[in-house]
This record gives C-alpha cells, sequence and structure tokens, in this order.
C-alpha cells in the first residue's frame, strides 16, 4: 500500500526556486525538466542549471529525478546515425542526473502509432523491442553504473501491453514503466482503456507517474481536479499498488500553485471513495 505521502512536483528552475522549501519540507518526489524544455541546454552551460537545481535542494531527503530529452528522438529509429544521435542525449542526461542526484530518468515511448489498440504493433513490435535495445544499450550500462532507473513513459500508446512487452524484455530492475494519467486520459477517448487501467496493468513493473489533467481533447498538463481526469479511481489505484512509484505531479507552470494546493489536500484528507474529488484544505 502507497500513502502518497511522497506526492511531489516536476519543475525548471524557476519552478524550484517557487516549490524548493515545499518540496523539502515534505521530502517530495522532484523532478527537474530543463534539459527536456530547453534541449539546446545540453549543448551550454547545463552544468550551471544542475548546480542551482542542487543547491536549491540542500537537504532535501526526498527523491530526485531528471526528465531527459525527447523532441524528434525516437527509441527505435532503423537509422544506426539517428539512434547514435538519440544514445549521445540520452547519456549527457544522464550526466545531468549524476550531478543533480537524480535516481530516474524519464525517456518517452518509441510507440507512435495510430489504429486500433487491439491489432497495432501486431507485426512490428518485435522489431520495435529490438531497435529499442540497440538504442539503449549504452544507455542502459551507464544508469546501471549510476544506480539510476529508466522509466518509459506512455506517450500515444493507446494499449498498456506494447510498453510493458517493452520494459519487461529488458529483464532489469534499473528499467521500468512510467504512466502519465493525462496522457492515457487523452488516449481512452481515442478506444484506450481508462487511466486507472494503465496502473493495474503495470503491477511490479511501475516506477513513475506523471499526474497531470486535462480535457481528453489535448494535454493540457492542467493541475489536478482542472480536467476531466477520474482521480478517486487514480488515487484509489495508485494506494492499492505494490510498488512505491515515482510520483510527479507535472503542469505547466501557470498551475503551480493549484497543483501544490492539490497535493496538500491529498496529504490532509481525501475521499477517495467519492466520485466527486473532495479535497479538505485548511
Amino acid at each position: 500500500m502507497n500513502d502518497l505521502s511522497r506526492l511531489g512536483l516536476a519543475v525548471t528552475l524557476p519552478e524550484l526556486r517557487q516549490a524548493a522549501g515545499w518540496l523539502k519540507d515534505g521530502a517530495r518526489d522532484v523532478e527537474l525538466q530543463d534539459i527536456c524544455e530547453v534541449p539546446a541546454l545540453l549543448d551550454g552551460d547545463w552544468r550551471e542549471v544542475a548546480r542551482q537545481s542542487r543547491e536549491l535542494l540542500e537537504g532535501h531527503t526526498g527523491r530526485i529525478g531528471v526528465h531527459a530529452p525527447f523532441w524528434n528522438l525516437s527509441l527505435a529509429s532503423l537509422d544506426p546515425e539517428i539512434r547514435r544521435v538519440v544514445q549521445s542525449r540520452y547519456l549527457l542526461g544522464l550526466d545531468y542526473a549524476e550531478a543533480v542526484g537524480g535516481t530516474h530518468l524519464v525517456i518517452h515511448s518509441p510507440f507512435y502509432f495510430f489504429g486500433h489498440a487491439l491489432v497495432a504493433h501486431r507485426d512490428t513490435l518485435e522489431q520495435e523491442i529490438e531497435l529499442t535495445h540497440l538504442t539503449l544499450r549504452p544507455v542502459l550500462e551507464r544508469a546501471e553504473q549510476l544506480g539510476c532507473t529508466l522509466v518509459i513513459e506512455n506517450i500515444l500508446d493507446t494499449n498498456p501491453e506494447p510498453l510493458l512487452a517493452l520494459v519487461t524484455s529488458f529483464d532489469s530492475p534499473f528499467v521500468r514503466l512510467s504512466i502519465d494519467v493525462g496522457h492515457a486520459h487523452l488516449m481512452a477517448a481515442r478506444g484506450g482503456p481508462q487511466a486507472s487501467h494503465w496502473l493495474h496493468a503495470a503491477d511490479q513493473w511501475l516506477g513513475h507517474v506523471h499526474l497531470q489533467d486535462n480535457d481528453a481533447a489535448s494535454d493540457a498538463h492542467l493541475a489536478p481536479g482542472e480536467g476531466t481526469v477520474h482521480w478517486p479511481s487514480i488515487l484509489r489505484a495508485l494506494r492499492a499498488g505494490i510498488t512505491d512509484p515515482r510520483l510527479i505531479v507535472e503542469v505547466r507552470p501557470s498551475e503551480l500553485e493549484r497543483a501544490m494546493a492539490w497535493v496538500d489536500g491529498v496529504s490532509t484528507g481525501l475521499d477517495v471513495h467519492s466520485d466527486e474529488l473532495r479535497v479538505h484544505t485548511t
């Protein structure tokens, strides 16, 4: 059973300056997203941004992670040169994680597809898994050396089964599934299962969760309760889980204060059996 006491935030440096005290007070999970929001940072003075982040988190006893760059980076590229580019960016992401004390690195699912959830990948899954292994081989070796877990996040996936097949194919404690509740909610409107189903299906492979809300029409990254995600079922599934995943509320900067208030509400009293999300704040 998870008590959700580690619910934390995804932040870039400006949001971290705003929320560092709150994150430290609760020993909450933190995910630093500077290098995914501004990929060019990896070609610049990323060490200074990492230093400032680490300084702001001094005394923090919770878990820290990093979101790797993802724009235009395909894990399952057929082109070996593209795979080398992806490897180099992820390896830099691990260097960043090392600099900030990070122990998880978020990377994106390679399964960008359209089609019915039950037949997608029927003819391609084996090859896509093989290509992903080729891409991640040096990355996983480095991650294992650092004690950093690679968590692979659902993006356009309409069914958890291909992504679970990919994660389990590594047979490594350093590769786990990341479930973005908002992404799952979007794809439920397009034929996939409900977001809570993803959490149950992940079972022992769940290592990381992004919590964000939307209206099932766009990836809005609203604070929980501001969209149409059914949060009582999400929280029940998280409480019932058999792992201890990183719990990251991932919202746009304008939603940060609402997100923090929601987390505080979950911590102080939530009727998870109600169809209405009733958060009691003081």
